[in-house]
């Protein structure tokens, strides 16, 4: 069976491109395992984000889009490089002060503009750190010398300037630590809460150093510093910085419409198992996420074949999800400010393949990233399994990196099992003819949102993202509210 796969694998790209397809429920059930099989294969290694396997699965998608005449997005090629950057710690970090030593991912954590350095020197208070002689604030003017310091930055703005959208560069965390530097800072600690600079004051994607080391401490080690202002702190951080490029695949049917969907799933899975008890086999990840990446396929074959002149599909398979949602990040990053207000709605498949382990249930999220989509839900029949609703969207998944940037989006799930990220997540446990049935459901779904004016976006009350001391960690802090 599995020479089989691996021939058609082969021979796929020479296949006449514009095949006709037939949609019936058999044929579609035949496409998509047919394409999870494949994905889902050993000789795909796990298909883990910048290695081999996922590069062959690249390959076949592309062909697969050339088979069904699909042609690329942009530049005449489907592939969309992007790199992402990584640290690793050779040592442990640490902070001391007076003889108190703290704790790395709980009192204190590093920031992306760090550079690999230690130090000795006394620390400064420089306030919020900020030099703006039009609003006449210099928190330097009173320091006599901070060269060779290190200097304590609070995070925080002063009242005056708050909700003042004119300034809000001068309050970012990159400018305020230019300003550090231009006076000699040897070291920088942030502290108090980042704000709607957090992201950027941990995205360790980032290649952009200071060459200095800058640490971020609770408001408690704030106030210690303070306190013992007259006695020297060490801080030290030892960093090794990297790159990795990977790539995401786009295509598009251009309708000349004047909006468009999106359509997307995250075709990368994690590689071999990282436990032990699995002797390195590799997780092939035929539900997560082969069947979302078979789904969207089959979606895109379907908006190809039946005209829609209101709307134009752009079809995104996305890279590196696993490894933290680089994929759809960066294509958010990267849109034109043109093409974002062209934008409808993005949909998200992420596990598809297992209707019937939580029951005949499947979940969609983000139902209330806009007001139009609980009477969608309501009206667009979906016989053969229940619905469950989530408002929020969480963010686990491509469609959140979307719905930061203030486009409604619609995700759909069977949900989480036991084989997830297990080597038992095979071609042979998918539910074929529930996934083609949640395919004809969804179809009916983009169709009737896509019918009327342009979907309007919503953001749902209540739901916000905080990083932890490390820099790395989302959590999600809200109810797990539904209709």
């Amino acid at each position: 069976m599995r020479f089989f796969y691996l021939f058609l694998l082969a021979c796929i790209p020479c296949l006449q491109a514009f095949a006709q397809f037939s949609f019936s429920d058999s044929s579609v059930r035949e496409r998509i395992r047919h394409d999870i099989y494949v994905l889902a294969s050993d000789s795909l290694e796990g298909r883990e984000a910048g290695m081999p396997g996922e590069k062959k699965a690249c390959t076949y998608l592309i062909s697969r889009l050339k088979e069904a005449g699909i042609p690329p997005w942009q530049g005449g090629v489907y592939l969309q490089p992007f790199t992402h950057g990584y640290m690793k710690f050779g040592k442990t970090p640490h902070l001391r002060i007076s003889g108190k030593s703290f704790n790395w991912r709980y009192d204190f954590g590093l920031c992306t503009y760090s550079a690999g350095d230690s130090l000795t020197s006394l620390c400064v208070d420089a306030g919020f750190g900020l030099v703006i002689p039009g609003a006449g604030i210099d928190d330097y003017k009173d320091i006599m010398d901070p060269g060779g310091k290190i200097v304590l930055i609070n995070l925080g703005a002063p009242a005056k300037l708050s909700g003042d959208k004119s300034l809000r560069n001068d309050l970012s965390p990159a400018f305020r630590l230019a300003i550090a530097v231009k006076k000699g800072a040897a070291g920088i600690i942030f502290y108090n809460k980042p704000g709607l600079y957090g992201k950027s004051l941990f995205d360790f994607s980032l290649n952009d150093t200071l060459g200095i080391p800058v640490i971020y401490v609770t408001q408690e080690v704030a106030d210690f510093i303070r306190e013992h202002r007259s006695e020297p702190v060490t801080m030290a951080v030892y960093i090794n910085r990297s790159t990795q490029t990977y790539h995401n695949i786009t295509a598009y049917i251009d309708n000349r419409a004047p909006r468009t969907i999106i359509l997307g799933a995250h075709y990368d899975h994690v590689g071999k198992s990282t436990d032990r008890k699995y002797n390195g086999a590799y997780c092939v990840g035929a539900d997560d996420n082969a069947s979302g990446t078979a789904g969207i396929l089959e979606l895109a074959r379907y908006y190809s074949a039946h005209m829609d002149k209101k709307n134009n599909y752009l079809v995104i398979f996305f890279s590196a999800e696993e490894k933290g949602l680089y994929g759809s990040e960066f294509f958010v990053r990267d849109m034109r400010p043109s093409f974002r207000d062209s934008v409808n709605f993005m949909v998200n498949f992420d596990m598809i393949g297992r209707l019937g382990c939580e029951g005949l249930q499947l979940t969609a999220e983000a139902v209330g990233s806009s007001p139009l989509w609980k009477k969608l839900y309501r009206e667009v029949k979906h016989p053969g399994f229940h619905l469950k609703k989530i408002a929020p969207s969480l963010p686990f998944s491509d469609q959140e990196s979307f719905y930061r940037k203030g486009i409604p989006v619609l995700y759909l799930t069977t949900g989480l099992h036991q084989d997830y990220h297990t080597p038992f997540d095979k071609p042979g446990t998918i539910n074929y003819t529930g996934m083609a049935g949640i395919l004809n459901y969804s179809e009916k779904l983009v169709s009737a949102a896509g019918s009327g004016d342009k979907v309007p976006y919503r953001k749902v009350p209540g739901i916000s993202l905080i990083l932890e001391m490390t820099g790395f960690i989302f959590d999600y802090i809200g109810g797990m509210m539904s209709f």
